[in-house]
């Protein structure tokens, strides 16, 4: 069960991380006017919606295997893709980016899923079920950094293989960012949770004592009621 409770929160980020690439891909296939470059982009947002749904399939199998409490932890809403940090309220990344910068982000970002995907398997186990799910989940980003590497260098020959480097190197203090934001918050909730339950309950408790009586005007003096009254 330990185990399970440790899976849960991996499961869970890493489906939310590859459902906000579909939509950032789909996104960038709307954007385009080159028919080949849409296509590819189609091409690429499907192979996420399809990994979203391997990993949201995993997360709801070891959902099923803990308490209802702890599942419902881990449902999936839709705001969370933005309240996480995974799609900018500020728009899709096609929309606030330039183009070469958001090809460079595709490259670095694939490659740095397929790193995640390997400590993924590894839990896992190489030769279950799920882990061949994830071997081909692998290969499809390693294909997707391959063409995403392939597009940026046709299009900006000036720029050197080294230049991508400092994009991955950028996108990963960005992700590891992103993380201790999301463990900043998860602190917080810890923290202040209980704070407002008591005050939740101080103020049931002074509820509970007050005189509701006073509160009836019908019939009243307003003139005879005590100085002291809540009125």
């Amino acid at each position: 069960m330990k185990k399970i409770q440790s899976e849960l929160p991996v499961f869970y980020e890493t489906a939310h991380a590859e459902l906000a690439s579909a939509l950032e891909m789909l996104a960038a296939c709307k954007k385009t006017n080159s028919p080949k470059q849409a296509l590819g982009y189609f091409m690429h947002a499907k192979d996420e919606y399809m990994h979203a749904k391997c990993f949201f399939k995993m997360l709801s199998a070891r959902g099923k295997r803990v308490s209802i409490k702890t599942a419902r932890d881990f449902r999936f809403t839709a705001p969370a893709l933005i309240t996480k940090g995974y799609i900018s309220n500020k728009g899709f990344l096609v929309d606030t980016m330039k183009l070469k910068d958001f090809i460079a982000f595709v490259y670095t970002n694939e490659l740095l899923a397929k790193s995640s995907f390997e400590n993924i398997l590894a839990l896992v186990g190489r030769r279950s079920e799920e882990g061949g799910e994830i071997s081909v989940i692998m290969t499809d980003e390693l294909r997707h950094h391959g063409m995403a590497k392939k597009h940026f260098l046709n299009h900006y020959p000036a720029l050197q293989p080294w230049q991508l480097m400092i994009y991955r190197i950028r996108e990963t203090i960005h992700n590891k960012g992103r993380k201790i934001y999301d463990a900043n918050l998860k602190f917080l909730d810890q923290l202040l949770t209980p704070l407002y339950k008591a005050m939740a309950y101080l103020a049931g408790t002074i509820a509970k004592k007050l005189n509701l009586n006073e509160f009836k005007r019908k019939g009243k003096n307003l003139m005879n009621i005590s100085s002291n009254s809540i009125l």
